[in-house]
C-alpha cells in the first residue's frame, strides 16, 4: 500500500499541511490525506463525508476514493477527489445564500447524524470556552483576558440553534467557477450546530452581505466570528502546533476593542 513518500513520487505530485492532516495532492486528479494525530476522529469523519457526498447539493463535495484509515497513524489515509475551480476574493449574495440554502435543506438521517462533529470538537466540544480559558488566557495580557472573557459571555448567551453546518466555510475551502460556488473542501468540522456559524465565515466577503443575505442570523453570527481566534488558537495548542497567527488576529481585535470588527479585517 503506498504510502506518503511513495505518493509523493508521483509525478506532479505536492505536498500540503493543515492542521490536522498532512496531504498528497496530485492536481485535477485527488488528495490523499494523512491525518497527524487522532485515527478515531479521521475514521468518522470519512464515513460522515462518505454520507455527505450523497446528499443532493449543488456544489461539489469531495468523493472518498480509497479509504485506508485502518491501516497505523502514519502510514494510515484516505484518498478523496480533487474539486476543480478557482478562488474568488469577492462573493454575489446569490451564491452566498445558494449555499447557505442548501446546507438548510439538509436533514441529517440517523447514520450521518451519529457522524458529525460535536460542535466545536476541535476546540474542546461543550467544554470549548473552559479549555480557551485553560490554554489561551495564560497567554494573553490582563486586557486581552478581560476582552476575551466578554466574548466567552456572549457566546454562552447565544439560544440554542441547530442544523446542518459545514463549520469551516473559509474561502480557502471554497472553489468558483462562472460566479458561483462549485465545491466546497474539508468536511471534518461538520456538525449539528447553529446555522449562524457557517453564516459567519462569509463575513470574509463582508459583513454587509451577511446582513443581507441572513439578517435573521445576523447577530448570532457576529457572536461565533468573534470566537474564531480564540477556538483557532485552542484548537492550535490542542494540536501542538504554534498559535500565533490566532493570536495575532485577536490581539488585533482588541486593539480597536471589536469582536469582530463589521469593516475592515475580521
Amino acid at each position: 500500500m503506498a504510502g506518503l513518500a511513495e505518493l509523493l513520487s508521483t509525478p506532479g505530485a505536492e505536498l500540503a499541511r493543515g492542521t490536522f492532516n498532512d496531504a498528497v495532492v496530485l492536481e485535477g486528479e485527488w488528495v490523499a490525506r494523512f491525518p497527524r494525530t487522532d485515527l478515531a476522529d479521521a475514521r468518522r469523519r470519512a464515513k460522515a463525508l462518505a454520507n455527505i457526498g450523497r446528499l443532493a447539493l449543488p456544489f461539489a463535495v469531495p468523493q472518498v476514493l480509497e479509504n485506508r484509515l485502518d491501516l497505523p497513524l502514519g502510514q494510515a489515509h484516505v484518498v478523496i477527489s480533487y474539486l476543480p475551480g478557482t478562488r474568488s476574493s469577492t462573493a454575489s449574495d446569490d451564491a452566498v445564500r445558494e449555499v447557505l440554502d442548501a446546507l438548510a435543506g439538509v436533514e441529517p438521517d440517523a447514520e450521518l447524524a451519529g457522524l458529525l462533529d460535536e460542535p466545536l470538537h476541535h476546540a474542546g466540544g461543550l467544554r470549548a470556552a473552559e479549555t480557551i480559558a485553560e490554554l489561551v488566557f495564560p497567554l494573553l495580557t490582563g486586557d486581552e483576558r478581560s476582552q476575551a472573557e466578554e466574548v466567552l459571555r456572549r457566546f454562552a448567551e447565544l439560544p440554542p440553534a441547530t442544523g446542518f453546518v459545514h463549520g469551516d466555510l473559509a474561502p480557502v475551502n471554497l472553489r468558483w467557477h462562472k460566479g458561483k460556488i462549485s465545491g466546497i473542501l474539508d468536511w471534518d468540522f461538520a456538525c449539528a450546530g447553529d446555522p449562524a456559524l457557517d453564516a459567519a465565515a462569509f463575513a470574509s466577503y463582508g459583513w454587509p452581505l451577511v446582513r443581507r443575505v441572513r439578517p435573521e442570523l445576523y447577530d448570532r453570527a457576529l457572536t461565533h466570528a468573534a470566537m474564531f481566534p480564540l477556538t483557532g488558537a485552542v484548537s492550535a495548542l490542542r494540536q501542538g502546533s504554534d498559535p500565533a497567527s490566532f493570536l495575532t488576529w485577536f490581539r488585533r481585535r482588541c486593539a480597536v476593542r471589536e469582536h469582530p470588527p463589521t469593516s475592515g479585517k475580521t
